[in-house]
């Protein structure tokens, strides 16, 4: 057998292989989207049929109309949008403090922020319920933006200082002796050669929030108050709700995550340095 078929048998090798992994992580999202979008007659025959004829948009339509999941919507966005901004915004400043100064238990500081990132929310629900309830923040979007924020700070403020760190320290002495304060090199430096980290944090950020069950089902209260994925686990109780309806509500929560990730990937294309040097 000759190199280049042997390179061929591998290269095909590994497309197999990759098609395999693919088929059982891939099949249950396509089941997703097909029986969302089938009419009442077909997502209730049997044999189901994996390649559907008719497509409707019956069961997207009723969850809107009927159980209001518009309204969810609006709320799962509102507050997902204004965690992740907050968030990105405190993991900036924390991720420049220990990049840009040098000060007493740096290394504490940022091995500490990890540490917390380890427990569970589960574990500390019922300290964190106590404490927003002595605070009054229970059924309050204050108090879950709040909560968001102290879970996803922590990996977002990694990440930014990963991406930080690698800004060539020359870049930064050089804006500074032009007269920039070092504090205005965040915005005028750090941030724009940073921006493919933003963007990954601000994805991570969005997607953790976004999908966030348990925080929402314990501190909200008020029905009109909860987000998306907590209504969408209510369906699946109700003795009135149909498999396409529940399966319809799920496809509503999942296209914002899968847009917001599809617009922000192009900022993590380039090199974090590229063209900030000149030779």
């Amino acid at each position: 057998m000759t190199k280049t078929s042997k390179e061929k048998l591998k290269t095909a090798g590994i497309n197999i292989l990759a098609i395999a992994v693919l088929i059982p992580i891939l099949f249950p999202i396509y089941w997703l989207v097909i029986s969302a979008l089938q009419s009442p007659e077909s997502i209730i025959s049997i044999p189901p049929k994996l390649l559907p004829t008719d497509f409707s948009l019956y069961f997207v339509k009723k969850v809107f109309t009927e159980f209001g999941v518009g309204q969810y919507l609006l709320n799962s966005v509102l507050l997902s949008v204004l965690a992740t901004a907050l968030t990105l915004c405190i993991a900036c400043l924390a991720a420049f403090s220990y990049t840009a100064y040098r000060y007493r238990m740096r290394e504490t500081f940022s091995k500490s922020i990890l540490f917390v990132h380890m427990f569970p929310q589960i574990l500390i629900i019922i300290p964190l319920y106590l404490l927003m309830s002595k605070l009054h923040l229970i059924n309050t979007w204050a108090g879950l933006t709040l909560c968001y924020i102290a879970f996803e700070m922590p990996i977002c403020v990694w990440t930014m200082q990963s991406y930080f760190e690698t800004i060539p320290r020359d870049l930064i002495d050089a804006a500074e002796i032009d007269g920039l304060t070092r504090l205005k090199t965040l915005p005028k430096i750090f941030l724009p050669v940073a921006l493919p980290g933003l963007a990954a944090s601000g994805i991570m950020t969005f997607i953790g929030i976004w999908n966030n069950f348990l925080l929402c089902n314990t501190l909200i209260i008020d029905a009109d108050k909860k987000t998306l994925p907590v209504i969408v686990a209510d369906f699946a109780s109700r003795d009135n709700m149909m498999q396409g309806d529940i399966l319809a509500a799920s496809l509503v929560v999942c296209i914002p995550s899968f847009l917001f990730a599809l617009f922000a990937q192009r900022y993590l294309v380039g090199g974090l340095t590229q063209g900030a040097v000149k030779a």
